[in-house]
């Protein structure tokens, strides 16, 4: 006997395979079998139930009709069909098909279809004749639209990118993504904008295991508000290692005008650039030591910057690291070294060689420490273009002594209710560099380091090696820190810092030598307390100034709920001790408020009180939840105090499983909003 009628609540499985029905037909000799009333197939990933249908078990071919069906795994997405073909346990087709990721009862948008593809094996969806409904009311047809239903990547054309601002009109991009082999892609982007015209970009990715490279560059050949000249953009970016010990890093940009990024740029961080860098790094890792060749040069796009004043180039570097050689008593040896060749179209230019040999001998214990260590800075140059009266080439030998020494208390205590534990940590750091009159050393790549609790313990107040700053001083630091004994997470910490002078200090870049007998008082406090609050501030304050003795300081405080999405941060900036052009007292605002469920209110303000004026800020709101969301936000973009400004409105449409319409502002929300995390 080959055939069974089975009637009642029946069940069957095939391996991982799960058929049900209230009467099931099976023809052992065929292995087809039929089935109706409440029809239940369930396979990995996939389950339908139907009105009725029929299967070959070994085939694994079928049909069902009226049908409910449910996916899950990297995507949940469910819906109704009229018919299911079962074409293998990975593929299904279906037609007259309504497909949703929502909930069931929060039928928010759905994609409705004639023929829909669901292939799990290659991880895509594909629909035809299909109509994207949110709340029902149909808003976009197509007559073909492919899509993911996992993580896996496929050519075809991505979800376009919609956008309107005051210098660009109307911006529409349509990405074409090319998945070139599994290792390798291009997105290929027009991007057509009502005053400027079409715009073509283009994006290479590769990653290897030894290399991983990005090219992106963008033209637009005629820009309709620039006398339709050529514009363009191009950036490259690659890292990679070979032969174990090798590594390269590579970083390129070049724009065509000074005005590209403030016409096409989007966020403060891209208008705001003043040099692109164009840097390439070879470097030999050693046993002990590593050896680093790099060439370097600059495209400065800020015009108000003299061509006296714009960076040096590096055509090349040669710069030399080891780590320290550690004797059995404990000494340690070691050396940094570089060679340059420094290019510059205006001012002196030329060779240099530098070298620092030094000696430490470091005590460490878990009450504190005593490092003693001594230094030799050693350089000379061959200068082309110098100044007249200046030595072609100078050169320097200067030997520096410091001492740093740290102790550290404890006692505990209640914080919060809390079992604790505080520190008292007072630090002594002496410093010791005799005078070396560098005055016919040129100024390459030396700059004073910005004041700061950190800088009062450096042993060379400039950074680079044209400038080794003469010093007989000692820097006496208090810290405190509150830790908690449960988990050891830092609850507080205050630190406070000054610097006392028994010489005045020549040695500068420009400017007359300074003889204060002490530094500012520098100092940070941060803070985490009832969960959700973290604080962080700092000063610089110099009671040796009468008119304005506060240099520097900041403050930071953070919110972030743990059980909702509201996030509020506030800060306040301001320095008025560093270069004119670089001053700047600044309040920063942002947040992200749920009104209810559903929606939530974001923003960022950041307001110059030196300008008088606003910086950026944006606001808008999210709406939506688990299977959709709605953002709209409205952005004002100044990149410079006498900077026209942008104004832009910003609209996108996120469908879980399916994408994203619009342009992108969950990665600008997440940029401007401290702790924003794009659901």
């Amino acid at each position: 006997m080959s055939l069974f009628w089975l009637k009642g609540d029946v069940e069957l499985a095939q391996g991982s395979r799960q058929i049900a029905g209230d009467e099931i037909v099976y023809d052992r000799s065929t292995a087809d079998l039929a089935a109706k009333g409440d029809v239940y197939l369930a396979n990995p990933g996939v389950r339908l139930v139907a009105e009725k249908g029929q299967m070959n078990l070994k085939s694994d071919k079928g049909n069902l009709s009226d049908v409910h069906y449910r996916l899950w795994g990297k995507i949940n997405a469910r819906g109704e069909a009229a018919r299911a073909e079962l074409v293998d346990p990975t593929l299904t087709r279906y037609q007259d098909i309504v497909y949703t990721t929502c909930r069931p009862g929060q039928d928010a948008w759905a994609l409705a279809a004639s023929e829909l593809e669901l292939d799990q094996a290659a991880g895509w969806g594909t629909a035809r004749d299909a109509k994207l409904r949110i709340r029902g009311v149909p808003v976009l047809y197509t007559p073909y639209i492919s899509f993911p239903i996992d993580d896996r990547r496929k050519s075809g054309f991505l979800v376009p990118s919609v956008g309107s601002s005051n210098t660009n009109g109307i911006d529409v991009t349509v990405p074409y993504y090319w998945n070139i082999a599994p290792n390798m892609d291009a997105t290929i982007a027009p991007r057509l904008m009502s005053k400027r015209g079409l715009m073509l970009g283009s994006e290479f990715r590769y990653l290897s295991a030894q290399q991983g490279a990005r090219i992106y560059g963008e033209v637009i050949p005629q820009d309709r508000e620039m006398n339709n000249d050529t514009r363009w953009a191009l950036h490259v970016q690659e890292a990679g290692r070979f032969a174990q010990r090798w590594r390269t890093d590579l970083r390129f940009n070049a724009v065509s005008d000074d005005q590209y990024l403030e016409d096409f740029g989007n966020q403060i961080t891209e208008t705001s650039k003043r040099n692109l860098v164009r840097r390439g790094d070879l470097t030999y890792r050693g046993d002990g030591w590593s050896l680093r060749t790099r060439l370097q040069d600059f495209q400065t796009v800020d015009t108000t910057i003299p061509p006296a004043s714009r960076p040096y180039g590096q055509l090349p570097e040669l710069a030399l690291t080891t780590t320290p050689y550690v004797l059995d008593s404990g000494l340690q040896l070691g050396v940094g070294a570089e060679y340059d060749y420094f290019t510059h179209d205006t001012k002196v230019y030329g060779q240099r060689v530098a070298t620092q040999p030094y000696v430490s001998w470091p005590l460490r214990r878990s009450w504190g420490h005593l490092i003693p260590r001594l230094n030799l800075y050693l350089a000379g140059y061959d200068l082309r273009n110098q100044e007249p009266g200046k030595a072609t080439h100078p050169s320097y030998a200067i030997p520096s002594f410091n001492l740093d020494s740290r102790l550290i208390f404890e006692r505990g205590i209640t914080w919060l209710n809390k079992e604790a534990l505080q520190t008292l940590e007072p630090r002594v750091f002496y410093l010791y560099t005799p005078y070396k009159d560098q005055s016919d050393q040129p100024d390459f790549d030396s700059s004073e380091l910005s004041l700061s609790y950190y800088s009062l313990f450096q042993p060379n107040r400039f950074t680079g090696w044209d400038r080794i700053g003469d010093a007989n001083q000692v820097t006496l630091g208090l810290t405190s820190r509150t830790l908690s004994r449960d988990s050891g997470q830092e609850l507080l910490r205050a630190s406070i810092a000054q610097t006392l002078y028994f010489r005045d200090r020549d040695v500068q870049i420009a400017g007359p030598p300074q003889d204060a007998p002490s530094s500012p008082i520098s100092g940070i406090l941060g803070a985490r307390f009832l969960q959700s609050w973290m604080g962080f501030a700092s000063f610089e304050y110099d009671p040796n100034e009468a008119t304005d003795p506060a240099l520097k300081r900041s403050l930071e405080v953070h919110y972030q709920a743990p059980d909702d999405d509201r996030l509020l941060n506030l800060a306040y900036r301001f320095d008025l001790g560093t270069s004119e052009a670089n001053r700047y007292e600044n309040t920063d605002l942002s947040f992200r408020l749920p009104v209810s469920d559903r929606l939530k209110i974001v923003g960022y303000w950041n307001y110059s009180l030196l300008w008088s004026q606003t910086v950026e800020a944006l606001a808008g709101i999210e709406y939506g939840r688990c299977c959709w969301r709605l953002r709209l936000v409205g952005q004002h973009l100044q990149s410079g105090q006498d900077s026209v400004g942008s104004t832009s409105v910003m609209v996108q449409v996120e469908l879980a499983g399916l994408g994203a319409i619009g342009q992108r502002i969950d990665e600008l929300l997440e940029h401007n909003i401290y702790g924003y995390q794009a659901d």
